[in-house]
């Protein structure tokens, strides 16, 4: 039989086997990149093998730049102030990445790639953030030249820096922050002379939208001037700002920081000598750590993130050093910027109360050195608990006379950690679980006015068999020094070692804590209370109840009623059945918040006799001063603050500790010496207690009775008239002493 086909026939097979192959070719890569994600995923190692093999296989350039674009370039941004993975300083720390990046390659994985992208795909953003990261992954291992070549390379490929015009002037934008990436390298490298010559290159740039690149040029071309000595040529630098800006800066960070800058070296030209800090960062065997980020932050910048218009930030150099030059007198804050690669296995143990004080004229030295961590042996990797009792271990650290051990909660919206001892001696703990029980978590919540918004994990705290529950170790020397810590980043086998998780299974969920979970907090209350009554062997419903109660509380819109009289009675009954220390301490302080000076002197004798000496008790000792104080006794007062003072490195209470000592034995001099002794130091108050004495003291200069006229006020505003202070005007600096005055005694 013959088949007989038609050409047309024909044709259309042979395109349409054509077509269904060219599809089948275009498809088999998206297929095998889909594989391999689903791989990773999966925590797969062969789907990163095989996304770096579909990658080399690749024949369209466009789609291999488009591979290399989505899995091996990482965007960062250029700026210091958010350019890190992790920022660390004694006030907090944050994360400006994912450390669960799907794909992680190694070096020797990534760099073959970014190289060939830098060299041949065309010009765009990811040029400059392909461009950077290789730049600096040369200069860290000592290959500077390749450095800039590779920089070069890329600004190259944006065109001609000089026209001043591009048909797409974004292009523009990434081609000056490759230049100022060249010249911050060289000026890292100890290059000034070309440094400057990239500045210049971008200083030059006046016209249309690039006045903020001209501007930012200009600015870091001053603050490499100043640090090498030469305050005048930065100052010449600087002026040109202006020139460019045209008007339009004037609110912008750059301005912020330029007119910062104008002044202090206002100052150093006028002959006045400002103050240095410098340092090194390595780690503990003695490694520079280079081009990382080091902040110096002002007491007042504090409360809210890093900022471009911050005046002290620059790169570690090549060894690791850092320079600020022309450094105003103050409090201030040290912070360290890291990538992930840096900070691997290893953390910076510092701590809230860590100040750098720059003392006018002064030369500072502070080095930064990164510590292993701290490794942990049990509980570990999600062991459950179903005994009375938990058993902690660590790896020994030979320099170490005691560890602080802290445990945390992990819920949906985050995470909280409650210190459980805080003066361990050995390198291991046992605890009762019925102790873990009775730890106190923080809330969390989105309105401070409704308990409706209360995560209800953070309710139920350490009492929740369902959370996961982790624990981190500190070690110190004797001196309070903290040497290193268990808890910071493990991101690969070599620093990974066992994961700090552990399960509390001795006790399973009842209907009373499946409400809580609900957010039922209403019923559960009336749950708790109602097993309470029934069952007064049940610690459990009268600790939740006990908790809900508080909760309820504090979150009372009715501040005169966040101490209630029910709320009394349950923890009074929670004492009887079950005297831990932190209900004894509950008990006073509601004594305190209610001025019932004969119930709660009893009730802090009871506390303090049974509470753990190891334990950090700066601040209720700090309170019962402050009571003791409030009820006159003003020589035991004086006696706790004095005692109490030296272990609180914030200082917090020295406004009541300053009223006590001139009411009780001082004068305004002698008050004026505590205040310089112990500053505070919180970083949600900028009260300079020496400075308002000093104010005082000036005040009371030809008027013989002015201490004894504000002791005899004190005393008032001490015992509940707190009006009277109001009608006292010793001078008409008054409004000035006034602020003094309050603060002391908490006036509003």
């Amino acid at each position: 039989m013959k088949i007989r086909v038609k050409i047309k026939h024909l044709v259309l097979g042979v395109s349409g086997l054509i077509l269904f192959v060219m599809m089948v070719s275009m498809l088999t890569p998206r297929i095998g990149l889909l594989i391999a994600e689903k791989q990773i995923e999966q925590g797969q190692a062969e789907g990163i093998a095989k996304v770096i093999d579909l990658i080399h296989e690749e024949s369209s350039s466009n789609r291999k730049w488009e591979m290399i674009e989505k899995y091996v370039i990482v965007p960062r941004a250029t700026e210091l102030s958010h350019r890190f993975d992790v920022f660390i300083s004694p006030g907090f720390t944050s994360t400006g990445g994912s450390t669960d990046q799907q794909i992680r390659f190694t070096e020797d994985e990534r760099l073959p790639l970014l190289n060939q992208y830098v060299l041949g795909a065309p010009a765009g953003e990811y040029m400059k953030y392909a461009a950077i990261d290789l730049a600096e992954h040369y200069s860290m291992n000592g290959d500077v030249e390749r450095a800039a070549d590779i920089l070069e390379t890329a600004i190259q490929k944006f065109g001609d820096l000089s026209s001043g015009y591009s048909p797409e002037p974004v292009l523009y934008s990434y081609q000056h922050e490759l230049v100022l990436e060249l010249a911050s390298l060289y000026d890292r490298l100890d290059q000034p002379d070309q440094a400057a010559l990239q500045y210049e290159r971008l200083g030059k740039v006046l016209s249309g939208d690039w006045r903020d690149i001209h501007s930012k040029a200009l600015l870091y071309h001053s603050e490499m001037l100043l640090r090498r000595g030469s305050p005048q040529a930065a100052m010449d630098v600087l002026n040109r700002i202006s020139e460019g800006s045209g008007g339009n800066f004037a609110n912008s960070d750059i301005s912020k920081r330029a007119n910062q800058l104008k002044g202090r070296l206002k100052r150093i030209l006028d002959g006045e000598t400002l103050s240095t800090v410098s340092g090194t960062l390595r780690n503990r065997e003695g490694d520079p750590i280079p081009f990382a980020g080091v902040f110096l932050r002002k007491n007042n910048d504090l409360n809210h993130s890093l900022l471009l218009s911050e005046p002290y930030q620059m790169l570690t150099d090549a060894n690791g050093r850092y320079h600020f030059e022309g450094v105003e007198p103050g409090r201030y804050q040290l912070g360290i910027g890291l990538n992930y690669e840096q900070i691997n296995g290893r953390t910076w143990p510092v701590e809230s109360g860590d100040w750098v004080e720059v003392a006018p004229e002064s030369t500072r030295r502070i080095d930064v050195t990164l510590q292993p961590l701290i490794q942990l042996t049990t509980p570990v990797n999600h062991d459950e608990i179903r005994g009375d009792m938990i058993y902690f271990e660590w790896e020994a650290i030979p320099e170490a006379a005691y560890y602080k051990l802290s445990v945390g909660i992990e819920f949906g919206s985050g995470s909280m950690m409650t210190a459980m001892d805080n003066y361990i001696e050995g390198n291991s703990l046992r605890v009762a679980v019925q102790d873990l029980y009775d730890l106190r978590s923080g809330l969390s919540y989105e309105d401070p006015h409704d308990w409706t918004t209360v995560a209800p994990e953070s309710v139920l705290g350490y009492s929740n068999p369902e959370a996961p529950y982790f624990w981190s170790v500190d070690a110190y020397k004797e001196d309070g020094t903290k040497l290193t810590s268990s808890s910071g980043y493990r991101l690969n086998e070599s620093t990974m070692g066992y994961l700090p998780y552990f399960l509390l299974k001795g006790r399973e969920l009842t209907p009373e804590d499946q409400l809580v979970l609900e957010r039922k907090y209403d019923e559960a209350l009336a749950a708790y209370s109602d097993n309470v009554s029934a069952h007064p062997e049940d610690i459990h419903s009268l600790r939740m109840k006990l908790r809900l109660q508080q909760i309820k509380d504090q979150l009372s819109k009715d501040v005169d009623n966040r101490s209630s009289e029910e709320t009394l009675s349950t923890l009074q009954e929670m004492i009887e059945r079950h005297p831990a220390p932190s209900y004894l301490m509950d008990l006073a302080d509601y004594f305190y918040n209610n001025e019932d000076w004969d119930s709660y002197n009893p009730a802090f004798d009871r506390y303090s006799s049974v509470r753990s000496e190891s334990e950090d008790h700066s601040y209720t000792d700090s309170l019962h001063a402050t009571a003791l104080m409030k009820q006159g006794r003003l020589e035991e007062a004086e006696r706790w603050f004095a005692r109490v003072i030296r272990q609180d490195k914030s200082h917090r209470f020295i406004g009541n500790y300053l009223a006590v000592h001139m009411l009780h034995s001082g004068s305004l001099e002698s008050t004026l010496q505590l205040a310089r002794k112990y500053p505070e130091r919180m970083m949600s108050s900028d009260t300079d207690w020496a400075v308002l004495v000093e104010r005082m003291l000036i005040e009371s200069e030809g008027n013989s009775g002015y201490t004894e006229i504000l002791k005899e006020k004190l005393q008032w505003g001490m015992s509940g008239e707190r009006d009277a202070i109001q009608l006292w005007t010793p001078g008409e600096d008054f409004q000035e002493i006034k602020p003094f005055l309050q603060a002391l005694l908490h006036v509003d």
